[in-house]
């Protein structure tokens, strides 16, 4: 009888076999800028289901629109288990300034035991981890209990309108499982020689605000006749700078700071920006996770202004990028907004919404599967976990509405680095290390929620 012992070999066996598949995954230039037509996932998706159909695996590709590509592959259980489903992207941000790269965007080349390319590191190499897993089981003949359930969408990066968004309310029944798992958490801390990892159940919101402000045109060699828009949005920038947004603990992670970062003061509302403070200086990373956790947060991040250089502008618009903590509605931002603009003559702004809150029990049986999945893939057991947020936003939040308990867990080895990954900037690499780890932690975790069996 097939045990996760050998199930976890055969992924060491496959290991140019999984480093190749996140390496063909790299070289699909599926950009995804925001702006249709864009993304043309389908290649990628067409590729993985060529790749899943051949290891006797049903699998479909299907397209919310021409080239929007989405593939889930499903193998059947006895219905005796729960069923997993195992999430990911195939679009990636665009490539601003290929020149500044070491290495081609698109060439997924290896060097220093990192895979280099857009879309390496987020999130190709951990698709690649998981389509892995799925085969390698399949391989191995294994007696499936739970549905195992592949899915790997369009449009991650634009909000997920033509991936995950799509599927969940036009094909559900591709995507129906109890508990899944998808990008998210996994960055492993390391004090006093112990490994502790944030297994992240929940996501902030986010919102695109559009500032308008209005002037008055003139030509640009009398300015004096002019009402300057760019000028009266130097108030608007520096009302947004200067917000100082209201402080929460309220997150499940701030229960947990002991087990996560050794600090033994009980967070506040009140002390917790004095724990930031003190947590920069020896640890940034943590300290600015729990800045952006324990608060909304607000920035100009773009703005547009005129049409020609000798006509002084008459219109500015401001876009700013915000992320919300789970209680915090389009009302409560504009309420904060509203706040921030007052007495601003000319002034307008529009709130779109395109991620909101959401998160899954952190008491989940599931939960305690990961944890024991990982122990399985690093072969050790003394780890120790605590609830994470994501504070960006990912696909998770799309199928939670479905009953789905989702978890954003995506491991990195403890022996890697995790500042070299750069996703969404120039010269992005994922690790081979963590690349295999991955591809062991999938494979545990299918085994322990679908397949069963000795251990």
């Amino acid at each position: 009888m097939v045990s996760l012992a050998d199930a976890l070999a055969a992924v060491d066996a496959a290991r140019d076999e999984i480093i190749a598949l996140a390496q063909a995954l790299v070289r699909f230039e599926s950009v995804n800028t925001g702006y249709m037509p864009t993304g043309n996932e389908t290649p990628a998706a067409e590729f993985l289901k060529a790749k899943y159909v051949a290891e006797g695996i049903s699998a479909d590709v299907v397209e919310s629109a021409p080239g929007r590509g989405n593939v889930v592959a499903r193998i059947p259980g006895r219905g005796a288990a729960k069923s997993l489903m195992l999430m990911g992207h195939l679009d990636v941000v665009p490539v601003e300034d290929a020149a500044q790269w070491t290495h081609p965007p698109f060439g997924a080349e290896i060097h220093d035991g990192r895979i280099y390319g857009r879309g390496a590191c987020d999130m190709k190499s951990m698709v690649a981890a998981e389509a892995m897993a799925a085969i390698i089981l399949k391989r191995l003949g294994v007696e499936f209990a739970g549905d195992l359930v592949v899915a790997s969408a369009a449009d991650e990066e634009s909000g997920g309108a033509y991936g995950f968004d799509w599927l969940a309310k036009n094909r559900p029944d591709l995507l129906k499982s109890d508990v899944a798992v998808n990008e998210g958490g996994g960055t492993p801390l390391l004090r006093d020689g112990k490994i502790t990892y944030a297994i992240n159940t929940g996501e902030k919101g986010r919102l695109e605000i559009r500032i308008t402000v209005k002037g008055k045109g003139y030509h640009a060699s009398a300015p004096w006749m002019a009402d300057n828009a760019i000028y009266k949005a130097q108030p608007v920038l520096n009302a947004i700078a200067a917000y100082k947004p209201e402080v929460s603990v309220d997150a499940d992670l701030f229960k947990h700071l002991d087990t996560a970062l050794g600090i033994t003061e009980t967070p506040t509302n009140e002390n917790i920006d004095g724990i930031i403070t003190e947590l920069f200086k020896t640890a940034p990373a943590s300290a600015s996770w729990l800045r952006s956790a324990s608060r909304m947060t607000i920035v100009a991040s773009m703005i547009q202004a005129g049409v020609k250089s000798n006509s002084v502008a008459e219109s500015c618009l401001i876009t700013c990028d915000v992320r919300t903590l789970p209680w915090q509605d389009e009302a409560y931002v504009a309420k904060q907004l509203d706040g921030m603009l007052a007495g601003l003559d000319g002034v307008s702004y529009e709130i779109v919404t395109t991620a909101v809150p959401s998160a899954s029990p952190y008491d989940d049986s599931f939960v305690g599967e990961m944890q024991q999945a990982i122990g399985d893939a690093l072969d050790t057991k003394h780890l120790a976990f605590f609830p994470g947020l994501t504070t960006g936003f990912t696909d998770s939040r799309l199928v939670r509405p479905l009953g789905i308990h989702a978890y954003g867990f995506g491991p990195s080895h403890p022996d890697s680095d995790p500042s070299l990954d750069g996703a969404h900037n120039i010269n992005e690499s994922a690790s081979i290390t963590d690349l295999m780890l991955m591809a062991k932690f999938m494979t545990a975790l299918a085994w322990r929620v679908t397949v069963g069996g000795p251990a």
